[in-house]
């Protein structure tokens, strides 16, 4: 029995083709589902933590990466409860490519083809991946200060979403030359940096396939940070097209760090978790292992 959680208006609302066509996979395979579509925000919490408590077996993700996040905070959740309280935890997450830039399920290593996605979520075996904790909220794929919640806030309020708009609003940004100090502590060790952006990630994948951090890995029981420091346009430019590649980080003015927790402060009030901005919250990421059992 799979618990499908569709998000009707992922990708703008042209998600719920793929869902339709995962559907009638599964209709073709005598395989039961019941759909759940989301109707707020942080619906999807609300459905992934009712589901897990009732004992579901496989939750099944249509949507994008924040359809993702607002499912694994469900998850989580209830599994505390359900182990605080001693009763046994068996859900199971698998993912569609309902969204506009699937970068979770590319740092996963699942195809973003949906026929194939729904192909491994019947055949593929469930295993352990990690989540990052930020002041009560888990991460499931990014979160970032500096720029990048600059570039947000203009993305969502366009009238139009496309896997260009991230790119041509950083593009902005960069022309404007807008900069942050930042004050990090990275496993208790503090250091001052001038950037651009200082992102903590879970998996390698970000804004529609960019390789943000080809070492990432979603179940290797650590967090990434990735600090993009001030420099010329010009120079920045070049590394951004160096995201297309597998050498983006160059040691100087990117730099990349592997740890277990991370603080960072800024004159910036907002985080961006997954999509998502968050006022008042802590940056205090600390790395949840094991925490999602994802059919890849």
């Amino acid at each position: 029995m799979l618990d499908l959680i569709v998000n009707p208006k992922a990708r703008r609302g042209e998600g719920i083709s793929e869902v339709k066509k995962a559907a009638a996979f599964f209709d073709g395979k005598g395989v039961s589902y019941t759909l759940h579509y989301t109707e707020y925000r942080k619906h999807a919490t609300e459905l992934a933590y009712r589901l897990t408590i009732g004992g579901a077996e496989t939750i099944v993700s249509c949507g994008g990466d924040g359809t993702i996040h607002e499912i694994i905070n469900g998850i989580i959740k209830a599994r505390a409860e359900l182990e605080n309280s001693g009763r046994e935890f068996v859900t199971k997450l698998a993912l569609l490519p309902c969204g506009t830039g699937n970068d979770f399920m590319r740092s996963a290593g699942l195809s973003i083809d949906t026929l194939a996605a729904a192909e491994k979520v019947l055949s593929g075996a469930a295993s352990p991946v990690d989540a990052i904790e930020i002041d009560g909220v888990y991460e499931i794929c990014f979160a970032c200060r500096g720029i990048d919640v600059d570039v947000v806030n203009m993305v969502n309020a366009s009238k139009r979403k496309t896997k260009s708009s991230y790119l041509k609003k950083i593009l902005l940004c960069l022309f404007k030359r807008i900069n942050y100090n930042f004050r990090i502590i990275i496993d208790g060790k503090e250091l001052s940096e001038r950037g651009v952006i200082v992102a903590v990630v879970n998996g390698s994948k970000l804004a529609s396939g960019m390789n943000i951090c080809p070492e990432a890995s979603v179940s290797d029981g650590f967090l990434d940070v990735i600090i993009i420091r001030n420099r010329r346009v010009p120079s920045l430019l070049y590394h951004l097209v160096k995201l297309t590649g597998q050498n983006f980080i160059d040691g100087k003015t990117v730099l990349h760090y592997k740890a277990k927790s991370v603080e960072i402060y800024t004159e910036q009030d907002l985080i961006d978790i997954d999509g998502e901005l968050f006022e008042n919250k802590k940056f205090d990421a600390k790395i949840a292992p094991n925490m999602i059992n994802l059919i890849r």
